[in-house]
């Protein structure tokens, strides 16, 4: 117990300036129950509105390129998914997420490679970060002068009807690597 204005307080969650909290006119504390009506029933009346209807738009998953996936050093050269768009769109049983990923390449100084192979994959991911599926693609970065791009189209379907908000699902890209050339680029990173 802890002594406050000359009253003995058991806990500090009872602090308060004001004495005697049960001052007002019977007016003023009528008043008090009609606002505190009024914001319950204002409160059922928002909570309705999210009753099932068919104006509920639903969201996109997120959709990323991993950080320590995203650079890929060969011999040959440097790669980089440099760029990800994409858009979705439900049906009745899945959502369909659309993407364009531009891959960029260069090639090692004084090298001569004409192309870079890669090999990158997607992965989708549930809410839980359980990994549904994950699908590896392989394309070549064709280099012009040291350095070139190409842009690869992405048709992924997560089965997720449209009564299912999709945006807490991810669709992740990333080069197809081994442990040791992650933990390489996780320490760049990490230092950057």
């Amino acid at each position: 117990m802890t002594e406050v204005n000359g009253r003995l307080m058991t806990s500090p969650c009872m602090m308060t300036r004001r004495i005697d909290h049960n001052i007002g006119s019977p007016a003023r504390k009528a008043a008090r129950s009609w606002r505190m009506a009024a914001c319950a029933g204002l409160a059922m009346l928002a909570l309705a509105g999210c009753a099932e209807n068919d104006a509920m738009v639903a969201g996109c998953p997120n959709v990323g390129v991993l950080r320590d996936a995203g650079t890929l050093r060969t011999d040959q050269g440097v790669a980089v998914l440099s760029s990800l768009v994409a858009t979705c769109a439900y049906d009745d049983t899945s959502v369909k997420v659309a993407a364009n990923l531009l891959i960029t390449g260069r090639a090692v100084e004084g090298g001569s490679a004409t192309s870079l192979p890669v090999t990158y994959f997607v992965a989708i991911t549930d809410p839980n970060r359980n990994i549904l599926t994950k699908r590896t693609f392989t394309t070549s970065v064709p280099l012009d002068g040291g350095t070139g791009s190409v842009q690869e189209t992405l048709e992924q379907s997560i089965p997720a009807p449209k009564t299912v908000d999709a945006r807490w699902y991810e669709v992740m890209v990333g080069f197809q690597m081994d442990p040791a050339e992650v933990d390489a680029n996780r320490a760049r990173n990490q230092g950057q």
